[in-house]
């Protein structure tokens, strides 16, 4: 790894492959420097540079030698093969006891036209232009810049072209199974989509929406059961940790269960966004959002976005206020699934709409809220957990008797730790729920109640 400097910071051995992920590194600072930035995600050769330097020294009069330099050309190849040059670059590096002397060459070089900086970084930007790449583009955090005044049916055209570039960009590295988190940035720009078309339906026809959000819940379906596995397989160490030792030989036949069970999803869903039916579906979804969408809105749909937001995150945030003041710890844990969806549905309006009011305020609400989301985020999981692994349970009648046995168990030991986790989780409820509702939250609820 090295710094735009060119300077190697570290060093490391790993494997040889296609892709390759942090915690292919054994550990150490690389692996660590590489997790920080990327996480979870797959590194990939996007460019390959070549580079032909010839290095100089200068010296003086004494035949000391008081600066060292080397000429570099930059060339990049492309499918074909042909090279396509860089600009190059001239590095030059100054010798103790000489420092004058580089401060001189710099500022001659300076004056001849040549631009102080990191050759490395300005390389790499323009091998990245060359095949129209530029570095962060892509970003999973939603963010949107809207006028006012502008009718709500154009502010969600915005949208819904936002969200659908970011579903067709992440398809090729979910179809390639890059890493997992292209079908996760996929599935969240899905659900925003259907959260705002349900949010906007009364003021479409109700014949377009429909069609819409069935198609859009058709991809939903077909690309959930490969999250739903990815999300445990992820988990596996924490899963690792709940488990004493006698029980760790049951938990991996699990996960290879589960691996095999994704095997078989990733090819039933690859199927599904590849064919005819999802391909003509997003290309009907496209043409609607680019042409039609604004043509057939109803009355309601060109009202100012403003006065639209405030009202639709007005009821949902009523909604949330009066539905979590009435959860007791007698409420059914369905109660706080209800609220969970209703606060993930404001987190979709605030998201859409937060450049229309105050950035402190909304960064403070969207903050203060999803706390609450967590714990109810949180509560929800660990409830599916259980459920899947009760039923995974359940099926492992008729195995092989040992394996059987060692899973059961592994199983059972998890849905007990998990049982008590999330009974921590419930009772943690009541201080988030007080929490959102605080005096200072209270005011900023006055910019839509």
């Amino acid at each position: 790894m090295t710094d735009f400097s060119g300077e190697n910071i570290i060093e490391a051995k790993g494997p040889v492959r296609n892709k390759l992920f942090p915690l292919d590194f054994a550990n150490g600072v690389l692996g660590e420097k590489l997790q920080s930035v990327a996480g979870i995600r797959a590194l990939l050769p996007l460019v390959e540079i070549t580079r032909q330097s010839q290095t100089f020294q200068i010296v003086n009069r004494d035949q000391k030698v008081v600066l060292f330099g080397s000429l570099e050309l930059n060339q990049l190849a492309n499918s074909e093969g042909e090279p396509t040059f860089l600009a190059g670059s001239l590095r030059v590096r100054g010798v103790r006891g000489y420092d004058k002397i580089l401060t001189r060459v710099m500022a001659l070089l300076q004056r001849q036209g040549l631009e102080a900086g990191y050759p490395e970084e300005r390389t790499l930007r323009l091998a990245l232009a060359s095949m129209g790449r530029k570095p962060l583009a892509y970003r999973s955090q939603f963010s949107i810049i809207l006028d006012q005044d502008e009718a709500v049916i154009q502010a969600a055209r915005k949208i819904f072209l936002q969200l659908l570039d970011g579903m067709e960009r992440n398809v090729p590295g979910i179809i390639q199974d890059i890493d997992t988190e292209f079908l996760h940035d996929f599935r969240v720009a899905l659900r925003r989509t259907r959260s705002l078309l349900g949010s906007i339906k009364k003021m479409l026809p109700s014949a377009d929406v429909d069609h819409f959000q069935r198609g859009l819940q058709e991809i939903g379906i077909a690309t959930g059961p490969v999250r739903d596995l990815d999300v445990y397989l992820l988990g596996k160490k924490g899963y690792q940790a709940m488990l004493p030792e006698g029980l760790q030989e049951g938990l991996a036949v699990f996960f290879q269960e589960l691996s095999r069970q994704r095997v078989q999803e990733l090819r039933r869903m690859k199927k599904a966004l590849q064919s005819r039916n999802c391909k003509q579906f997003l290309m009907r979804w496209r043409r609607c959002v680019e042409d039609s969408l604004i043509a057939s809105a109803l009355e309601a749909g060109h009202e100012p976005c403003k006065e639209v937001a405030i009202k639709a995150i007005s009821k949902r945030l009523q909604s949330i206020l009066k539905g979590g003041a009435k959860i007791s710890p007698q409420s059914p844990d369905g109660a706080l699934h209800s609220l969970r969806i209703q606060a993930k549905k404001l987190r979709y309006l605030l998201e859409f709409y937060r450049s229309l009011f105050s950035e402190p305020a909304m960064n403070s609400l969207v903050k203060s809220l999803k706390k609450l989301q967590d714990n109810l985020g949180n509560f929800n999981d660990l409830s599916v957990q259980q459920g899947m692994l009760g039923q995974h349970q359940k099926g492992l009648a008729g195995g092989e008797q040992k394996k059987a046995v060692q899973v059961a168990a592994a199983l059972g030991g998890l849905i007990t730790h998990l049982h008590e986790e999330q009974k921590g989780v419930r009772q943690e409820f009541e201080l988030r729920f007080k929490q959102f509702t605080t005096t200072d939250n209270r005011r900023l609820f006055d910019l839509f109640l």
